[in-house]
């Protein structure tokens, strides 16, 4: 079933590298930048507050639409850099790598055509540099601009004039830079009183604190968790504007709540202190500096005033990439070899959940992650758009002892998704499968291909190996086309939900062709039973030693109601069965706030089994069981306070870290109100607690998949809905070296 793609023709190359760079101004939507030649050109431009970059060469195009990149049109100066190799393209703001693609579409070179630049009007570009070689991340931050302050402080209050200019900001953004001395100590880090009310930002109990009181009336309380008190210095920026209140500490996002509060808010400001409160109470430990700016302060202004070390990322599948229309759904795996497997959706036509045209395809790294091979489609389904086939979903674990990798996936016939599927497992109950016709009749297909009805009755269609349904000579079509296309066969594959299975034992170099597991593991009653996509597990400790156990969820007979479960294996994966569910224990049929959807399972200490399921409960948060028994049985439900949950994809992986076992969780924690901030979470007692949060991405992200590397960081496999899944590398160091205890979004 595996496929590798033509070299990439349309990917014209004229050097190995070239890189623009440029600073630029703009109060709104244009163009910044057009280069354009016979057979190619490249726009840079600002729509909708966001870069757009459009490179075309001899018919191909792609587009890098940076939807992170936004607001550049707030009339203040900002650096662009655009860099392309034989690794892709990549776009940077202020300093840091914001977009990229797959995409190595050389752009016209400055002696190959015309250059446009609007260097008078609006938008503005200011110190073009053009250069026939790739600019490094290091080189890029070097050469953003620092924003600066509208007002400094040289002394522990502001002047009166100052802190009376000050007052009138409505928007904008503080930064301080302070410490504590010690465990438990406190104290107000900057504090603005008016008439009648106060700006204050304090640490409490370890926690940041950013409150706005007016009238006795608190317009704002954003309240950061963490460990701030631990005797370091920490850089401390709030910024409110764009309708939300945004606190970071050492570079990174650890709360944010919605509406906009700032001086202006507090009648009458004239008295601005820092390093204590304006009564004259000190902080129990200092601040070294602070300034405050009349612009709002974005991610990447923010952690280059902090000196924050860039994090790369490669785009693996995106928009356009080979054709395709959408990638979705990572799928990460490390194999024992040390390769990387990276899985996912290709969605050929339209980006839409099926029914829809999907393709699992997979892309491998034998370098750690560094470089990554061609595209493989390891199972094409048949037909277009909406009516086409598709293989969705998968979830990848290779066998300690055999070696074996194994990936499951959805499979739906043409036209058919999790929400259309009918009750029934497509197959009799001797393993036979069913097939249909226009009426519903069922007929029934033996293995060596004999079709006969559902009485027993012979008839002259055969059904081949590759699913072709044929009478005699005459091919008649593919029994999985959507039962009303033109070129459906007389009988069709009964219209619901497949689990299939492929298996590779060359460290993912060839893959078998695909197995279908409903006869073992689905349930008549089940309309849905389908992966969780990300990886399982082989348990490594205790008496289930070598049982694979992957994540799965089923839909009751209404199809909508969902419990999560786990599929388990004592084989190798030869066999499979259906183990328990958390949700055995309790009413969930017809109960939305009691369903369990996508989840991901870990293997912490002892061969306990921890799983964190996606939800629609109240509380907000991810749901959490744990077996003892290899997934057996689960114990009762119970909901992280920790794990925020928005229903998306959570993600958990078990690490090394120096010989002592930790575990690994990422979601998509907050809406934005798009799926958004991305935030990873460290437990080193098994799940039970997270001591370590650090947000990775604070707008646009979706679904992850993680794993351990061979050099022991992390390999996150991460997903923008619209635009692609990307593979970032996280040293352990990033993630450890975060105070802040829970992420509040």
């Amino acid at each position: 079933m595996e496929t590798v793609p033509r070299s990439h023709v349309k990917e014209v190359m004229l050097q190995d590298a070239s890189s623009l760079h440029f600073a630029f101004v703009s109060h709104g939507s244009g163009t910044l930048l057009v280069r354009e030649s016979k057979n190619s050109r490249l726009e840079i431009s600002i729509r909708n507050s966001r870069l757009v970059v459009d490179i075309s060469r001899d018919g191909a195009r792609r587009t890098l639409d940076a939807e992170d990149a936004d607001h550049v049109d707030d009339g203040e100066m900002h650096t662009l850099s655009l860099t392309r190799s034989a690794n892709g393209t990549n776009l940077y703001l202020d300093g840091y790598q914001v977009f990229c693609s797959t995409s190595t579409l050389a752009w016209p070179e400055s002696s190959e055509g015309e250059t446009l630049i609007n260097q008078l009007g609006d938008p503005r570009i200011e110190g073009m540099l053009d250069l026939p070689r790739e600019l490094e991340a290091r080189e890029i931050l070097a050469k953003a601009i620092a924003v600066q302050p509208f007002v400094e402080f040289a002394a522990s209050r502001l002047s009166n004039r100052d802190a009376k200019r000050v007052g009138k900001l409505s928007k904008g953004s503080i930064r301080v830079r302070f410490r504590v001395r010690g465990r438990h100590q406190a104290g107000t880090i900057l504090e603005a009183r008016g008439s009648n009310g106060k700006l204050a930002l304090s640490i409490e109990r370890g926690n940041i604190v950013y409150r706005v009181i007016e009238a006795e009336e608190t317009l704002c309380e954003l309240e950061a968790y963490g460990q701030w008190d631990d005797g370091n210095w920490h850089e401390l920026v709030v910024t409110t504007g764009y309708g939300a209140s945004t606190l970071y500490v050492d570079g990174y996002e650890v709360a944010r709540s919605a509406g906009v509060c700032f001086f202006s808010d507090v009648d009458g400001v004239d008295r601005i202190s820092v390093g204590q409160d304006l009564d004259g109470a000190r902080l129990f430990g200092e601040a070294q500096t602070a300034m405050i700016y009349a612009r709002i302060l974005s991610d990447n202004h923010i952690k280059h005033l902090c000196g924050i070390e860039p994090l790369h990322t490669k785009a693996l599948f995106d928009l356009g990439y080979e054709d395709a229309q959408s990638y979705r759904i990572p799928a990460l795996l490390t194999t024992h070899r040390g390769t990387l497997i990276a899985g996912a959706d290709q969605r050929i036509s339209i980006p839409n959940d099926s029914p829809n045209h999907i393709n699992f395809v997979i892309r491998r790294s034998t370098d750690g992650g560094r470089t990554w091979g061609p595209l493989r489609t390891i199972v094409r389904s048949i037909g277009a758009g909406l009516k086409g086939a598709s293989a969705t979903d998968p979830v990848l674990v290779q066998h300690r002892e055999s070696g074996r990798i194994i990936a499951l996936f959805d499979h739906f016939p043409g036209a058919i998704g999790q929400l259309n599927a009918i009750a029934g497992t497509g197959y009799t109950p001797e393993g036979k499968r069913i097939l249909l016709d226009s009426e519903g009749e069922q007929y029934v297909a033996g293995s060596d291909g004999t079709v006969r009805s559902a009485s027993g009755s012979p008839t002259d269609f055969m059904l081949d190996s590759d699913g072709c349904l044929r009478d005699g000579a005459a091919q008649l079509g593919h029994v999985e086309t959507a039962r009303d296309e033109l070129t459906a066969p007389p009988l069709t594959v009964m219209p619901t939900s497949y689990l299939w299975m492929v298996v590779s034992d060359d460290d993912g170099e060839t893959w078998s062709e695909p197995i279908d597991l409903n006869p073992q593991v689905k349930e008549p009653w089940m309309p849905f039973l389908g992966a969780s996509p990300g990886t399982g597990v082989c348990v490594e400790n205790g008496p289930y030693s070598g049982r694979l156990v992957m994540p799965v969820y089923y839909s009751d007979t209404s199809g909508s109601s969902f419990a999560c479960a786990a599929l388990l294996s004592d084989d190798a994966g030869h066999t499979w069965r259906l183990g328990g569910s958390p949700n055995d224990s309790r009413e969930w049929r017809g109960c939305d706030e009691a369903s369990l959807y996508e989840s991901s399972i870990v293997e912490v200490e002892g061969g306990e089994l921890v799983v964190f399921a996606r939800n629609q409960h109240p509380s907000g948060n991810v749901a959490v069981s744990r077996s003892t028994d290899g997934g057996e049985t689960w114990s009762s439900v119970s909901y992280d306070p920790q794990l925020t949950e928005i229903f998306s994809q959570p993600n958990a992986v078990r690490i090394d870290m120096d010989g002592r076992e930790a575990v690994v969780f990422a979601n998509a924690s907050a809406l934005l109100p798009f799926r958004g901030c991305g935030t990873l979470r460290l437990s080193m007692d098994g799940a039970r607690t997270w001591p370590h949060n650090r947000v990775f991405n604070p707008r646009h992200y979706v679904y992850q998949s993680m794993t351990q590397l061979p050099n022991g960081n992390i390999g996150l496999l991460w997903e923008r809905e619209w635009h692609g899944l990307f593979f970032t590398e996280i040293p352990l160091t990033w993630l450890t070296g975060s105070q802040s205890t829970r992420v509040e979004a």
